[in-house]
């Protein structure tokens, strides 16, 4: 079984500097990949994920040479997302449910980079990336044991954040409980409430931030889009919109427990 634990990082200025560039040199690589793709098979050619790969690799000591910056398997999981992209797409062509592979642009699509198994070490809260002179702080650490498969470090509401592919024995099945059951009914006015009578409080958390969003929305739309006090608001409202996330979830976690 495989399992994955996302964990957010609190990394130095300098590694986040080191992040930001990893996720960059994988947006670029992804990009010329994606280019390449398209003027090979308009050509008549039949591109692979692979050949542009090597194609990549043995160009870029020379016309890219800041890609060696960064750890290889930025360059690696780009092109495997290449790879994954144009297979969906021809798989559900038909459908139209999965549209034609697009460009990654620097402020519409999520920093993120590609960490395989061998690039990377975790002990306790720290793990030891490529090319980072000291370990990186997580903030707890992993949950599961097993062999690690691989690892992609995000950007997302304001933090970094790393999700640990792991492989594990196939879970137990849990004891049955020697209780009997109730019913739970899922409602808007309340959680949750259940056939014996027990009535859990919905703690309301969007509608309690929504004056604090109604102000950053309306200071986005003042702003020049693209301007770099836009991308501050932006970055702002993200984060409001993260924290209502994790009190809805930590709300859910303490009803079902």
């Amino acid at each position: 079984m495989i399992l994955a634990h996302r964990i957010r990082l609190n990394p130095t200025p300098a590694q986040a500097i080191y992040f930001a560039k990893a996720s960059g040199t994988a947006r670029f690589a992804f990009n010329w990949g994606r280019a390449e793709w398209e003027r090979i098979y308009k050509e008549g050619g039949k591109p692979s994920a692979l050949s542009l790969k090597k194609a990549f690799n043995a160009i870029k000591g020379e016309l890219f040479p800041w890609t060696y910056d960064v750890t290889k398997s930025a360059v690696e999981g780009a092109f495997q997302d290449l790879g994954t992209a144009f297979s969906n797409f021809f798989r559900e062509v038909k459908t139209g449910k999965v549209g034609y592979p697009k460009f990654k642009a620097k402020h519409r699509s999520k920093p993120t980079f590609y960490l395989a198994n061998d690039r990377f070490s975790v002990s306790g809260h720290q793990i030891r990336v490529p090319k980072l002179d000291s370990p990186v702080n997580m903030s707890e650490p992993l949950r599961f044991e097993g062999r690690i498969l691989s690892g992609r470090v995000s950007f997302k509401s304001g933090h970094w954040w790393i999700s640990i592919q792991v492989e594990v024995p196939d879970i137990v099945p849990a004891p049955v409980h020697p209780g009997g059951a109730i019913g739970i009914d899922l409602g808007l006015k309340t959680l949750a409430v259940t056939s014996d009578g027990v009535q859990i409080e919905n703690p309301r958390h969007l509608s309690k931030s929504l004056r604090r969003l109604r102000s950053l929305q309306r200071s986005l739309s003042r702003k020049v889009k693209g301007s770099a006090n836009w991308l501050k608001t932006k970055a702002r409202i993200a984060r409001s919109y993260n924290r209502v996330t994790c009190k809805r979830v930590d709300a859910i976690h303490k009803m079902t427990s």
